[in-house]
């Protein structure tokens, strides 16, 4: 793929602004967290370890480059078992509750036989990566559905979970054709469409921090009811 280089600088600076808008919500969840329900603060040491993360690969890309994909295997991993966390303390039926274990085990075990077997560790799971987002968006829905049911929000954009699943509704929807099609359309060494693929990772990247920067905001605030 032929790409302008200014378009490829432009990339690269979208791509670090997106690195450094992560810590608005991650000061914002540090300065409220005394107040911040089990959930946001789940919502936190997934943040971190994204950052924890993008440093590591960092590295890797320097000294391994080979194992670099290995190290975003192990992300995609925790990071769906700690949103399956985040929505099993907020969900509030016992049976979903119950289906977010199993779905948990499952997909670990998933995620494990694409990178060990069906795709690798050396290129990007994109199986694994169609599943999560599945998962992920489905248990978003779920909570939307929880909030019609109970009806007991009026202003949900100051609702914390509301934004949050927002969030992953947007983020996971964006992203999904991204990786399906990284291993079919683009060579390893390409630079140019992993810059780019990269790129629209990092526009949506912005959208999900400004999201959870405002459901740090809103924790801990009273919400407007129907009553009120």
């Amino acid at each position: 793929m032929q790409i302008p280089s200014w378009l490829l600088t432009f990339c690269e600076y979208l791509e670090h602004t997106a690195s450094l808008v992560v810590l608005v919500p991650l000061g914002l969840a540090f300065w409220k967290w005394p107040r911040l329900a089990p959930a946001l603060r789940l919502m936190t040491v997934y943040l971190v370890f994204a950052e924890l993360i993008l440093l590591a690969s960092s590295i890797v890309e320097l000294y391994w480059p080979a194992w670099n994909n290995g190290i975003w295997h192990l992300f995609t991993l925790v990071q769906t078992l700690l949103f399956f966390r985040i929505y099993y303390l907020t969900l509030s039926s016992r049976n979903i509750r119950l289906l977010i274990q199993g779905l948990a085990a499952g997909f670990t075990v998933f995620a494990l036989a694409d990178s060990l077997y069906l795709e690798g560790l050396r290129q990007v799971n994109s199986y694994t990566h169609v599943l999560q987002s599945a998962l992920l968006i489905g248990l978003a829905l779920l909570y939307f559905e929880q909030l019609l049911n109970e009806l007991h929000v009026t202003h949900l954009e100051q609702d914390p979970l509301f934004l949050v699943s927002t969030a992953v509704v947007l983020y996971f929807s964006g992203t999904v054709l991204l990786y399906v099609f990284v291993n079919k359309f683009s060579a390893p060494a390409d630079y140019a469409s992993h810059q780019v693929i990269y790129t629209l990772n990092a526009m949506v990247n912005l959208i999900q921090y400004v999201l959870f920067a405002l459901a740090f905001w809103y924790a801990g605030r009273p919400l407007p009811s129907q009553s009120s």
